[in-house]
């Protein structure tokens, strides 16, 4: 007994299978993305000022405490 296959461009319109498969593939990307952004916003929240202070700290942009007087 001889089976035929056929490419899905040699198939036709896609089936109903191809099309909710793409639909949850497409719904679990975006499910993945926004727990993404999400666990990002938390880690930022719940750091609060420290990772500013960090920040701060590295890039050298923080304003002297004791500035020297001018002449």
């Amino acid at each position: 007994m001889q089976r035929s296959f056929k490419l899905a461009t040699q198939a036709g319109e896609p089936s109903l299978d191809h099309w909710a498969f793409a639909f949850q593939a497409a719904m679990a990307l975006i499910v993945i993305v926004l727990s993404t952004l999400t666990v990002a916003a938390l880690e930022v929240f719940l750091s609060g000022d420290e990772s500013l202070s960090a920040l701060e700290a590295a890039m050298a942009i923080s304003a002297p405490t004791n500035p020297e007087p001018t002449k």
